[in-house]
């Protein structure tokens, strides 16, 4: 039981450690975010609410990637479409879902605002990143 309690206590401060370490790095990075956050019309009240919006956007865009996805790999494996279309196909549902969902969570919050010009590059960069999760669905 002794070596048991150990473990689980240095996991514990081993997670602390990680933690600490991690808003370390986030308050550090707080001032040059902000400052390019409101260049391009972003604000948001401190780095907490910034970390809640962005918690919130991957929590309501977890589904909804799933089922964006789902979609244009489906019709791959359908051959109703090429590997390119799909690709355009995922590119424009993917950047219309983030940007929906960005900017609803934008709505809710009211401590954090950010433009709907960010919004959608942050929506369209994210979705052209995401476009190699196509590969190898054309032949399966």
């Amino acid at each position: 039981m002794g070596g048991k309690v150990k473990k689980r206590i240095a996991i514990l401060v081993v997670c602390a450690v990680l933690a600490a370490g991690m808003m370390a790095v986030a308050a550090s990075l707080d001032m040059p975010s902000e400052m390019i956050m409101r260049w391009f019309g972003a604000s948001y009240d401190s780095l907490s609410t910034m970390i809640l919006f962005v918690l919130f956007c991957g929590a309501l865009g977890f589904p909804v990637q799933i089922l964006v996805k789902a979609f244009p790999r489906a019709l791959l494996m359908l051959q109703r479409i090429s590997m390119r279309r799909a690709k355009i196909l995922l590119a424009v549902l993917d950047t219309a879902a983030l940007f929906l969902i960005m900017a609803l969570v934008d709505r809710l919050m009211s401590t954090v605002l950010v433009g709907y010009v960010i919004l959608f590059l942050i929506a369209l960069v994210m979705a052209v990143l995401s476009m190699d999760d196509l590969e190898g669905w054309e032949n399966r």
